[in-house]
Parts: structure tokens; sequence; C-alpha cells
């Protein structure tokens, strides 16, 4: 019988690695490709440590045979809803995959220290292995991940192709049940017949791949990656069209305010420059707004990050702005001049709007290998940060670019910006 199923886990393996060599040359490089691969090879090694466990003849060949057998067993069931999240374009929807990754983590390093507390096998010796709690929680673990995955696969794919979307469903279920066959005991076998239902549920998915085209990304995710460019695409301008929209109106009524008091001491020619200010600044918002919706503004409007950040500093007249800088600044930076641009401008227009602030201080430091930036206003400051349009924009803006941006605040403390890019 354990000479039939070795042969068994063999022609499950050759047939796996037929279906990776495949989808490799058929398949176009992409995430979801190479992860579904991933899925792949971990079935070939869960298979591989039953054909080890056969031929193991010393407790430490025992354990290593379970140490690589383990690797698919912990982490086949976070892959597989991780590929499904790919697959139906979620993968941005990191609270659905990132906690079962952890889980899977932890259920694996327990079992490398199962010396120490015996709680993924209670015991573990050449003569019998029994399983501990740990266990049967990645057991749970795994069956729901694939479950999830399952379900989220089948919502995202074709309607039109009733049998592919049977075919997977059926690839996923039929290694759960086998599983729960083995651990029930309704089959006496000494090896876990698991990995065969992975097997042979890869050559259900490769069929559903080769004739109703499962893996062809192009013809499945068309609808759904162009919706998602253009929900993407939306957003960026909603949130431009934010920012310069809330800079202008925000700067013209702080013209407007001076304006005011000028005109009340009778200062007409300060009240001619702050409307002349303000037309000039019309004018720029509306051309900002125009290149916005056109999508014109790809690349940052200034070369150097310096230039964009003391334009801006030189036309907020309600409240002294000071900008400090640290290095030389430089082209080397200057991708990062649009980030920092639009950092600063919608610092400068929360500060107006909110703060009633009496200063504000920005501070560029130019490092080998980052740029940081500190803005800080000694306004009312708050106790709670909300992450409004304006704070979450600067926070987008910012981790897209690879940074960091850190808010910090306080009742009658200020409002303080730290910002950190990376260079390359």
């Amino acid at each position: 019988m354990e000479l039939l199923l070795g042969f068994i886990y063999l022609i499950v393996i050759g047939a796996v690695l037929f279906s990776m060599a495949a989808l490799l040359l058929r398949g176009e490089n992409t995430k979801t490709n190479r992860f579904y691969m991933i899925n792949q090879g971990l079935a070939v090694i869960w298979c591989s440590s039953q054909i080890l466990l056969m031929v193991a003849g010393t407790k430490w060949q025992l354990t290593l045979a379970y140490l690589i057998g383990n690797i698919g067993i912990c982490f086949i069931g976070s892959c597989w809803l991780y590929f499904s999240c790919l697959y139906s374009g979620l993968e941005s929807q990191k609270w659905i995959y990132i906690p079962p990754f952890f889980l899977s983590a932890v259920h694996y390093l327990c079992v490398m220290t199962n010396e120490w507390h015996h709680l993924y096998y209670g015991n573990f010796s050449m003569e019998s292995i029994t399983h501990g709690p740990l266990f049967y929680t990645n057991v749970a673990c795994t069956y729901g991940t694939v479950l999830m995955g399952s379900a989220i696969l089948y919502r995202h794919m074709d309607k039109k192709h009733s049998l592919a979307r049977r075919l997977v469903i059926a690839s996923v279920l039929l290694p759960v049940v086998l599983n729960a066959i083995y651990l029930l005991g309704l089959i006496q076998s000494s090896f876990d017949i698991t990995p065969l239902g992975f097997g042979i549920s890869i050559v259900l998915v490769f069929r559903a791949t080769t004739k109703y085209h499962f893996m062809n990304l192009k013809r499945e995710l068309a609808i759904t990656n162009e919706k998602l460019l253009l929900e993407q695409e939306r957003n960026r301008i909603a949130q431009q069209v934010h920012d310069t929209a809330g800079h202008t109106l925000t700067m013209i009524q702080s013209y407007m305010k001076l304006a005011e008091v000028s005109a009340s001491k009778e200062e007409y020619e300060e009240v001619k420059q702050y409307l002349a200010e303000a037309r000039t600044l019309t004018g720029q918002g509306i051309r900002e707004l125009r290149e916005s919706i056109n999508m014109l503004r790809e690349a940052a409007e200034y070369e150097l990050v310096t230039q964009g950040v003391m334009q801006l500093a030189k036309q907020v007249k309600e409240l002294p702005v000071e900008v400090t800088i640290k290095g030389e600044d430089s082209n080397r930076y200057s991708h990062l001049s649009k980030t920092v641009y639009d950092t600063v401008r919608e610092s400068i227009t929360n500060s107006l709007k909110y703060a009633n602030a009496s200063k504000m201080d920005i501070i560029i430091r130019f490092q080998k290998d980052s740029l940081e930036l500190m803005i800080a206003d000694d306004g009312i400051g708050c106790d709670i940060i909300n992450e409004n349009n304006g704070i979450r924009g600067i926070r987008e803006r910012v981790e897209k670019a690879g940074g960091t941006v850190r808010f910090s605040s306080g009742d009658r403390e200020g409002f303080l910006t730290r910002v950190q890019l990376p260079v390359s």
C-alpha cells in the first residue's frame, strides 16, 4: 500500500510540475501567475514530504520531513487566499489576506519550536505522532482561508464559463474533504492523503486554464482592471481638484481679509496689491484645475524642490512662513518635487483654515539617501487628528512615493507634519 501511495505521489508531483512549466511557458510574467505557481510549489513540497516520511529511518529524518511538509501545510491556505485576491483585483484589501499570512507564520514557528512546548504535536516520536491544539487551529485557518479564497474567486470569475467555475471550486473542495477524511480516521493510513487532493486539484485547475482561459488575465480581468484604473484616476483627479481649489480659495480669502483691513485704514496701494495677488492666484488655480482635469499635469511643476516651496511661502501674507533649507538641493531630488509641493500646499491651506496660527516653519533636509520635510505651526492644534481629504491626500501621496508621514498635535500645541521620502 505504501509503495503504491508513493508511486501516486510521484505521479502527482510530475503532473504539478508539468502544470507549472506549461503556465510558465504560456502565461504572462505577472504577480498573479507567479503566486499561482507558488501555490503549486507548496503542493509539490507537501507531496514530497510524504515520500520523505516513507524513507525516514531516524527521528532527525522524521523531523526534517515534517518541517518540509509543514511549509505547505501552514502556508497553502493563506497563499491561495492571496492568489484569489490578486486574480479578483482585491490586492489593495490587505485586511483580507495579511492576518492569515501572520497566522501561517506563527503556526510554522510553533512547528519549528515544538520540542520546547509540544503544542503543535503532543507526542512526536518514531513510534507515534499525536496532534496538539495548535495543529487544529492551523487546520481551521487553512479551511477558512481556502474556502474564503474560493468564494472570492467564484464571485469574480467569468459567469459565462460555468464549467470552469465548477472545476475550480471542485479543485478546492477536494483536498479539504480528503483532509477531513484523513483527520477523522475514516481511511486508515499512516500518511496524509491531503496532498493527493491538492495534486488532483492542480490538474483540474490546469484543465480550466487550458480550455476555459482561467488564468488568461487579459480576458478575465479586462473589465475589472479597467474599472480599477478608472477609479484610481477618478480619485487622483478628485484629490488634485480638492487640493488646488482648497488652497486657491483659502489664499484668496486670506488676501480679501488683508485687503479689507487695508481699506479700513485707507491704505489703498496695499489693497490694490492684495487684489492683484488674488487675481494672479485665481488664474494659477484655474490653470491647475484645467490641467488636472485634462490629465496634462504629469510632471512636477518645479525642477527643484525648493523652488516650489519658496513660491508657496511667498504667496502667504496672513502669517509669516519661514523656510529653512539644510543640505543642498539638486536634480537628484527633482522627482520628489511634486510630492513636496503638494504636501506643503495642503499644510498651508489647513493652517490658514483651521489653525489660527501666528507663524509657520518649513524645514527641508536634503540627505544622501532621503529627503526630510517638517512643517509646523503654532496654532490651536487638536487632541484627535481626523484624516480628512487633505491629510489623507498627503498620506497617500507620500506613501505612493515610497515615503512615510507622521502627524502630531495637541490642544494648544500647534500641528506638526513629518515626512521622509527615499531618494531612489
